[in-house]
């Protein structure tokens, strides 16, 4: 009896150090010690029904040190932002808020309950289904889910995940990562006498990934190692080789979009579900074969640090450029066939600029651009064929800057306002959980 009772005092307490350790972690901010723990605190949260932030209390989100966020780098101000009624409804997420859905800048139509999670606002909404429910992602971190309109979970994985994913034939193509010591763990042949094998990281490499989860349950389908299929033959081999010069993340994933057949034309050999691929620190947008997973179309150098591409209907590629030149992001055009630059567009008479990420939806032959940075979303209107800054204009939908409905806004130290970013600003039109 007394062994017994010893057993159990040992199990609670463990679950007792293991709770504390990552609540006091996420206090106080110290982040290996906190990814590995938070899936296991949310779990037990999520089944016990506890919010152990309530109980608790939260250490408030400090507003106030991104020098970034001034309002300087925005085109508005209070009085002359953008109010207009949008033509569809807008799925947004600002970084330290919740997802939202609205009609216009000034009205929230529909808010999804997070409640139930821990850190709620480090959640990311990838993608809203038409009856409401939405797949979110801790950021940089472990966990999927997909919940209902109420907030209710429909299922749940740990699942690093990073960036934006794309919806396909039953299946979510989630950029994924791996970390490895690149001196031990690539040991196979193909990586001998390379970049990634030779050059000199302090801690473990990050590899991006593809993983391919079926989204009725969630349930991880198969994961496709990039760095595989790069060193898997000598011509993509070489390509790495050629522009690899970030040691600790040389296959930096931000954006998969699966191809659909008509799309898919445009390339060369393409078929309907192979993988369009963004890789940031090679500058280089690339095709991945849905069944060899081999690299069969790359376009490298026409842009920098690049996110979002995105196939035209009439064969061309547009990329957010984030670092074209200084101060200054852009929308490059690139001709899939010839991988020439065609257009572009800049927004000469406004401030377009996000450093980190950047967003381009393409819906009805429509160009909306999300600056991440500036909390800024805008559509790009031309009266040419391809993007040009004599040619186009933009017209303005979004800013995040003095924003009433979000506690976003704050003064710094010298008296400056600041602002939130976004991470996704994405248009829908009818949605059927909302009642016209």
């Amino acid at each position: 009896m007394i062994d017994k009772l010893l057993r159990l005092s040992f199990f609670f307490s463990l679950i007792i150090v293991i709770f504390f350790l990552g609540y006091i972690s996420h206090k106080y901010k110290a982040k290996k010690i906190f990814q590995s723990i938070e899936p296991i605190i949310s779990n037990i949260e999520l089944k016990l029904d506890i919010d152990f932030d309530k109980k608790f209390g939260e250490r408030k989100l400090n507003f106030l040190t991104f020098g970034s966020n001034m309002v300087k780098d925005t085109n508005f101000s209070y009085e002359n932002k953008p109010r207009g009624k949008f033509d569809d409804f807008l799925f947004l997420k600002l970084d330290n808020n919740y997802p939202v859905l609205m009609a216009s800048p000034d009205k929230i139509i529909w808010r999804w309950n997070l409640d139930k999670f821990r850190n709620a606002k480090k959640l990311i909404p990838y993608f809203l289904y038409d009856n409401g429910d939405i797949i979110l992602g801790r950021y940089e971190t472990k966990g999927i889910y997909k919940i209902d309109k109420r907030g209710k979970i429909i299922w749940q994985n740990d699942l690093y995940n990073h960036h934006w994913i794309s919806f396909y034939d039953n299946y979510l193509y989630v950029p994924g990562t791996i970390f490895l010591n690149n001196k031990q763990d690539l040991d196979d042949r193909i990586y001998e006498n390379s970049f990634i094998k030779n050059c000199e990281a302090k801690n473990k490499s990050r590899f991006g990934t593809i993983m391919i989860i079926n989204e009725k349950n969630g349930q991880l389908k198969k994961e496709i190692s990039l760095i595989e299929s790069f060193y898997k033959n000598e011509f993509s081999k070489n390509i790495i080789e050629k522009y690899a010069s970030n040691c600790t993340d040389t296959l930096h994933l931000n954006d998969v979009r699966v191809l659909n057949e008509t799309k898919a034309k445009f390339f060369n050999k393409g078929k309907k579900g192979d993988m369009l691929v963004s890789l940031r620190h090679l500058d280089m947008v690339a095709l991945i074969d849905k069944d060899t997973h081999d690299v069969k179309w790359h376009v490298q150098g026409k842009f920098k640090n690049q996110h979002s591409p995105r196939v035209t209907e009439h064969g061309t590629l547009l990329v957010f450029d984030n670092h074209f030149k200084s101060q200054k992001s852009r929308i490059v055009e690139i001709d899939i066939s010839t991988k020439d630059v065609v257009g572009y567009y800049s927004g000469v008479d406004s401030k377009f600029y996000s450093t980190t990420r950047g967003r381009i939806q393409l819906l009805n032959n429509r160009i909306f651009v999300q600056s991440s940075d500036q909390g800024e979303i805008f559509e790009i209107l031309c009266n040419s064929k391809f993007l040009s800054d004599n040619n186009c204009k933009s017209k303005y939908l979004f800013s995040a800057v003095f924003s009433g409905f979000y506690p976003n806004t704050g003064s710094t130290v010298d008296g400056g306002y600041i602002k939130d970013q976004i991470y996704i600003g994405d248009f829908y039109k009818k949605l059927k959980f909302i009642i016209q």
